[in-house]
């Protein structure tokens, strides 16, 4: 791996040792070093070292490492390289994958610790981008947990997770991960304002989902002559036993003899059987029987006629109905009705509303989409329609999980309508809000269900509109008359802009409700049902780029708390005007440099006019010039021997009289730099800051027709001044300013809040996923974005078995920065008593992040607890860890890996995956790897899908990396000073191969000793390479610096 790659789970490691000493083997699953077809896996994930012997390229690190395990005697360790943290939820928590809504505990299943999941599972996650997207899942985590935190939120999230499950939060410092445990009432915790729900699929494989015994199926005549359907097809049981036998011309007897049947039921049967049955092809069949004709769906929807369900214990049967073969919006209006006030229960359906209409449209649904008839009730005082149909219910069971099954009630969500089209998930939705909700006197859609599932589907399937909805516990009396209070989850959907959107996006059919609705959605919105805290983002980037706040964000919006989408327009404006200036910045350094040689020029003439002037003292110059210029002889000779100097613009007509040089335009200079300075909306005072200037003298030599001579060198200081302000508006913290907040403008988020937090002291079953590609999904009752685990978590749980949370602490300091940190978690986790281990450990990750104030708290800590906990610290520069620190810890240093070490992880992983690699296709991986193992892996991985054999071509193709000899060529192109040829090879590199600028010149940078050139020339080069450097991490643009590196080695000598 990379010089500190391997470290990510080097801490545990270590520990490794020591548990193994004490009876707790840590070893590689079989399942992680078998070879696994198809290359599902993440390979940097599968073949990372799960013991210090499996560590490569690091051996003398290790034997380190491994004596302190021999001796048992673990001191403080200091680290550079990054770790992760775990996180689980518990079984009951939604999760949006992209075959639908499932509960977590599904999705896991049976595994226990972490397994590898299904090449084709997907979790909607948040992707840096700020969209949301469906992601590949690798692993499967399931295990349990001592302790869990609840977390409930104003708009109803309630979710149990263990302590260190990670929620992303928004705080006036943008969006950041946060764990359950550090949450606080008034949090803001992120939810997707838009889920995109998984792709469409209209089918409806009612073939494969109904029991296939207890379903009998009616088919034209044709089919059943085509196919010889026997006649013992249409019956169940032992009738069915008996018929076949009789056809087979058994007698009464033979067929006892030959089934669990008694002689005298068969003798009966026979009786009441005539010969045409027997003779005659069954129009009817059981399911089972009709899957084994293996005929396509597409002949059987011409050929069946109904279906209905059948008891197997007695043969009785349910009224059939005509199956439906696709999710369409009426099923999906049908559905919405039947799960918001119909009461389904064995085998009948009782739909109860007072609205007339809504009676209708369900009555008219049931016959035209199933074919069956309905009646007309009323129960206490409230009318409903009714259907008797064991066959329909068992239909709806099967197919919609929004009806589940007998002894499945907990099971449920309604994946299969989140795979529904748009315009069914819109009948749905209308017609449950429909029959169900209310708009009430202060605006807010109010929908009651005793289901809370409902609730939780409703929630996705509106978020699938960009519609944000909340949710919380009630006690009303039930609709159906009863007069039983019950508690009931109420879904709400409240503010102007999202009754708008529901509006327009789902609706209502009833009149008076779409009124009120109407009403409501046209009023000015309250901003405080939908807020978001102000970023200081927006005053940092502003006091970057120079620009006025009060211009762009407008002082009506709360100081503190802003509704959201008016701020999100304000940082849009923000964002624009950033990015004009961040152009005009770009535009003022390129204008600057093209006017420097008249800068210098200008800025020459001082000198110039001392040098030229002792010519006016000639009395042959005098007259000549005098005639040309009109000036008196007498003045000339003043100017001559320097007892009067003249202004500038006499000078420039002077000198060109003089030494016939063309002088520039100095009017056009000023301009040029007066255009620079209103482009970049600089005052004159803090342009003037750093020089010998003043603001007015700044002003003035901008502005004024004439100037003296003197004081044209100051175009040059204030040319300087300019480029250096512009230099800095282009700096990397104003590019990542501009993204936070780019981020925050488009992403489609809503913002809930935390209300209550609660500690579960007691056992629970956690369950998580892995999202190599985002590290977070989409969960929760409410849709809220949580963090995924790593690998660090379980390799605590497996080093210290059922005690790991008592003996293991993990933070990850980049996150939690400050001094509190130190003086609340790692203090009191460092108090807390403990048994069965010597010590405890206390893993910082990223150690390098926290404040000074907090490392000098560190210090005191590891001093106060040195008896009873060791202290593992990974950072990525050790200089930013202080000296008291590094003094107290024994610090491991690592180097990039060698080429040997790479070669021969190459090799093993290619031999376990059956792939056949060429020797220049491994010489092509260790290039591209540059000593970081995670490089030659992955670019393994990618360069075998691509062919049979990963040669040198598919790796540099697939990694988009130059040949080494490319770089070459180019760079000793432009050393011969033909910089045509080496700009073409550039080109070719960065748009017809797509390698990115900087890739480039870190390979020149690679490759510099490789050249053909003398030692000048190398450092020459590394000269150019390092400003190149410079000015494109400060935010100059890749392709301009590349140029010019190759421009400035081309004309050098």
């Amino acid at each position: 791996m990379s010089p500190l790659a391997s470290l990510r789970g080097l801490a545990s490691l270590v520990l490794a040792g020591f548990i193994t000493d004490r009876g707790h083997t840590t070893t590689m699953s079989e399942g992680e070093s078998a070879s696994r077809a198809g290359r599902e896996e993440v390979w940097i994930e599968k073949y990372r070292p799960q013991t210090l012997s499996e560590v490569a390229g690091h051996e003398d690190i290790i034997e380190r490492l491994q004596s302190y395990v021999d001796r048992n005697d673990l001191s403080h360790m200091l680290f550079s390289g990054p770790a992760g943290t775990g996180k689980c939820v518990t079984g009951d928590t939604p999760v949006l994958t992209n075959s639908g809504l499932y509960q977590i505990e599904d999705i896991v299943g049976d595994a226990n610790g972490f397994e590898p999941a299904p090449s084709s599972l997907q979790v909607l996650s948040f992707a840096d981008s700020g969209k949301m997207e469906y992601s590949p899942v690798s692993h499967l985590y399931s295990d349990h947990a001592e302790t869990g935190i609840r977390i409930t939120s104003r708009d109803g999230t309630e979710m149990t997770t263990t302590p260190e499950h990670r929620y992303l939060v928004i705080t006036n410092d943008g969006l950041s991960w946060q764990p359950a445990a550090d949450l606080e009432p008034g949090d803001r915790i992120v939810r997707p304002l838009h889920a995109p729900l998984p792709e469409t699929d209209t089918d409806l494989d009612w073939l494969q989902a109904l029991d296939g015994d207890r379903t009998l199926v009616h088919v034209s005549e044709t089919f059943a002559r085509e196919h010889d359907i026997p006649p013992e097809e249409q019956f169940v049981g032992q009738k069915k036993q008996i018929i076949r036998g009789l056809r087979l011309d058994q007698t009464p007897k033979e067929i006892a003899s030959r089934t669990d049947v008694t002689r005298k039921y068969a003798t009966a049967v026979r009786r009441r059987i005539d010969s045409d049955t027997l003779e005659t092809q069954s129009t009817v069949c059981s399911l089972s029987y009709l899957r084994d004709l293996d005929v396509a769906q597409s002949r059987l929807q011409d050929h069946i006629i109904a279906i209905q369900r059948v008891a197997t214990s007695n043969g009785r049967r349910s009224p059939p109905i005509s199956p439906v073969w696709e999710v369409s919006p009426e099923i999906g209006e049908f559905l919405g009705l039947a799960v918001s006030e119909a009461q389904i229960e064995d085998g009948q359906i009782k739909f109860y509303n007072t609205d007339e209409q809504l009676l209708d449209r369900f009555e008219s649904l049931a016959q035209r989409l199933f074919g069956i008839e309905s009646k007309r009730g009323t129960q206490k005082d409230v009318p409903y329609v009714g259907i008797n149909s064991r066959s329909l219910t068992a239909f709806l069971e099967s197919c919609f999980d929004v009806f589940p099954a007998k002894g499945e009630s907990d099971r449920a969500i309604g994946n299969r309508l989140t795979r529904a089209d748009e315009k069914t998930r819109r009948r749905f939705l209308r017609a449950v809000f429909d029959a169900e909700s209310h708009v009430s006197k202060n605006g807010i859609i109010e929908l009651s269900q005793k289901d809370g599932r409902l609730i939780t589907l409703l929630s996705y399937l509106l978020a699938g509109f960009g519609i944000p909805s909340r949710r919380k516990t009630k006690h009303k009396a039930a609709t159906n008359g009863s007069g039983t209070e019950r508690q009931y989850e109420t879904l709400l959907i409240s503010g102007a802009s999202h009754l708008a959107r529901f509006e327009d996006e789902v609706g209502f059919s009833i009149d008076y409700k779409r009124e009120a609705l109407t009403r409501h959605a046209s009023k000015e919105g309250n901003p405080n049902h939908d807020t978001m805290p102000v970023q200081t983002a927006v005053d940092s980037l502003c006091d970057e780029l120079n620009l006025s706040k009060s211009a762009l964000v407008p002082k009506s919006l709360n100081p503190e708390t802003p509704g959201r989408e008016r701020y999100r327009h304000a940082l849009d404006d923000v964002i624009e005007a950033a990015s004009e200036r961040l152009e005009a910045a770009q535009e003022v350094r390129e204008t600057l440099v093209a006017v420097r040689p008249t800068i210098q020029k200008v800025s020459s003439v001082p000198i110039r006019w001392a040098e030229t002037r002792h010519a006016l003292t000639e009395r042959s110059a005098q007259s000549a010039v005098a005639e040309s210029t009109g000036i008196s002889a007498s003045r000339l000779a003043e100017y001559g021997t320097g007892d009067r100097n003249p202004y500038a613009g006499r000078a420039f007509d002077l000198l060109e009289k003089l030494d016939a040089n063309d002088y520039p335009d100095i009017g056009e200079l000023k301009a040029t730099l007066r255009g620079a300075v209103d482009s970049l909306d600089l005052e004159y005072s803090a342009i003037a800051n750093g020089t010998h200037l003043r603001g007015t003298d700044i002003k003035n030599l901008l502005t004024n027709n004439d100037h003296s001579i003197k004081s044209l060198t100051r175009f040059e200081t204030v040319a300087t001044r300019i480029d250096e302000m512009a230099s800095e508006m282009l700096s990397a913290k104003a590019v990542e300013l501009v993204a936070t907040l780019d981020t925050l403008a488009t992403a489609r988020l809503y913002f809930d809040e935390v209300t209550e937090i609660e500690t579960v002291d007691e056992p629970i079953h956690v369950y998580d996923l892995t999202v190599p590609t985002h590290r977070n999904y989409v969960a929760g009752e409410v849709p809220t974005v949580v963090h995924n685990t790593t690998s660090a978590m379980a390799i605590a749980r497996e080093l210290y078995g059922d005690d790991w949370q008592d003996n293991f602490l993990e933070l990850n300091a980049s996150d939690q920065r400050g001094i509190d940190v130190i003086r609340d978690r790692v203090k009191s986790f460092a108090r807390t008593s403990f048994g069965g281990y010597e010590y405890r450990i206390i893993f910082l990750d990223e150690a390098d992040a926290l404040t000074s104030e907090a490392q000098s708290a560190l210090r005191r800590t590891m001093e106060q607890f040195s008896n009873n906990v060791r202290f593992i610290l990974s950072c990525n520069y050790s200089s930013q860890i202080i000296d008291p620190i590094q003094s107290r810890c024994a610090v491991f240093r690592f180097s990039p890996l060698g080429d040997d070490a790479i070669e021969e992880q190459i090799h093993r992983i290619a031999e376990a995956e059956g792939i056949e690699i060429t020797d220049d296709g491994v010489e092509a991986l260790i290039y591209v790897a540059g000593g970081d193992m995670r490089k030659a892996i992955n670019g393994l991985q990618a360069a075998s899908v691509t062919g049979n054999v990963v040669d040198e071509d598919a790796v540099f193709e697939i990694t988009s990396t130059a040949r080494p000899e490319e770089i070459t060529a180019m760079v000793e192109q432009a050393l011969d000073g033909d910089f045509t040829a080496a700009r073409s090879e550039l080109d070719r590199l960065l748009t017809d191969q797509g390698i990115a600028g900087g890739d480039i010149l870190d390979q020149i940078h690679r490759s510099v000793w490789e050249f053909d050139v003398d030692d000048e020339a190398a450092v020459r080069i590394l000269d150019r390479v390092g400003e190149a450097d410079y000015r494109i991490t400060e935010g100059a643009n890749e392709r301009i610096q590349l140029e010019a590196l190759l421009a400035a080695l081309a004309l050098e000598d």
